[in-house]
């Protein structure tokens, strides 16, 4: 795996064989008729610890990850879900919950995992979901070593580049990130994550909520933090 991997790049990879085209790839070429699904926000797609012999795609909404009930990462449409175990075993690390109403495509693993094993992109793609994988898990370890404020900050950044839509001067979160799951995100009581949000408003960093209280980050802080990033 290692000599495949030097001879390509990451851009490469993906180039040749993203989620996008491994979605139309088992629809069209292979012709998989996967289960088609709606799932009830809070409803639990699969279960840590149980062995999981299914594939989701999130055709349209966003999950969570969870660990021992606290939440750690999410992801939206366009993914799959259920892949990133195959170079351990077929027991799920974590519990994976829909955070609102959205729909799905459920793949048999066994019928996916033949097919990708016979194609050298298919490997790779797969080494490459293993990867980012963990680097979600480690991010999220980084996050809670930084301190209240900057830990904060950091999460609702990430949380707006990757989930948010831009309204005037404003990067607003969908509605699934309540004040409740934020902060559990974050990593912290009820109480103390209120009073850190109560902060963040204040400084400007957070903007006065709209009427469905969603959380509205401050775009400049955004835009700052990409600038640091790219420099």
């Amino acid at each position: 795996m290692k000599g495949l991997m030097e001879l390509y790049n990451r851009e490469e990879i993906e180039s040749l064989f993203n989620e996008s085209r491994l979605i139309s790839l088992l629809m069209n070429k292979y012709q998989l008729k996967p289960k088609e699904k709606t799932m009830n926000k809070n409803q639990i797609l699969v279960e840590e610890g149980q062995e999981n012999e299914q594939v989701y795609y999130i055709k349209r909404g966003i999950v969570g990850f969870t660990q021992d009930e606290n939440i750690f990462g999410f992801e939206k449409e366009g993914h799959f879900l259920g892949l990133e175990t195959f170079l351990f075993n077929d027991v799920q690390p974590y519990t994976i919950v829909a955070m609102e109403k959205m729909e799905v495509f459920i793949f048999v693993k066994e019928d996916i995992m033949d097919i990708l094993m016979g194609l050298q992109e298919g490997w790779l793609y797969l080494y490459l979901l293993n990867q980012a994988e963990q680097k979600r898990v480690q991010k999220s370890c980084l996050h809670l070593h930084l301190k209240g404020s900057n830990r904060s900050k950091k999460m609702l950044i990430d949380l707006a580049k990757n989930f948010g839509t831009i309204d005037g001067q404003a990067i607003v979160l969908p509605g699934c990130f309540s004040k409740k799951t934020v902060i559990s995100y974050f990593g912290l009581s009820f109480n103390t994550g209120k009073t850190l949000l109560e902060k963040l408003q204040r400084e400007g960093f957070l903007l006065p909520p709209s009427k469905e209280k969603q959380f509205r980050i401050n775009k400049e802080y955004c835009q700052a933090s990409l600038y640091s990033e790219n420099k």
